[in-house]
Parts: structure tokens; C-alpha cells; sequence
């Protein structure tokens, strides 16, 4: 037989609920996620206007926290928005 792995949760799927999934996992468990190729290729994007997140190289987190505060018009909370 061949190298044989062994993790506690499977979690199929890259998308929002697949990486929320891994992150509650991932608290008290060995998680592994499978994707069909790339992270980003999930259908979230295009799920109720999409999701918005910084992925391109003239993008940043911080970039994306103030566009997230302009956006909600004083109505986010900073540190949920953080």
C-alpha cells in the first residue's frame, strides 16, 4: 500500500461555506479543503452580486476595510469590519 494520510474533517469546496466550515474545523481539528483548482474558482462570486475581498495585487486588506466602512455609511462596526 501506498503513503497513507489521515485528517479529521474532509471539507469539499473552496467557496464561503466551504472555508467557513474549515475555519470552525480547523479550531479543534486537522481540516483539509479540496477545490476543484484554484482557491478563488467557486461559485460565491457570483452569489447575490458577489462577495467582495481584496484579491488583486492593487488591492489590499486595509484598502478593502476602508472601502467596507465608506460603503456601510457609519453603519459597519470597525472591528467586525476589521
Amino acid at each position: 500500500m501506498g503513503n497513507v494520510d489521515s485528517t479529521d474533517v474532509i471539507i469539499v469546496g473552496s467557496g464561503v461555506a466551504g472555508l467557513s466550515a474549515a475555519l470552525a474545523a480547523a479550531e479543534n481539528s486537522d481540516a483539509v479543503v479540496l477545490t476543484k483548482g484554484k482557491a478563488t474558482d467557486c461559485c460565491t462570486q457570483f452569489s447575490q452580486g458577489g462577495v467582495a475581498v481584496a484579491l488583486s495585487p492593487l488591492d489590499s486588506p486595509e484598502l478593502h476595510m476602508e472601502d467596507t466602512l465608506a460603503a456601510g455609511a457609519g453603519l459597519c462596526e470597525p472591528e467586525a469590519v476589521r
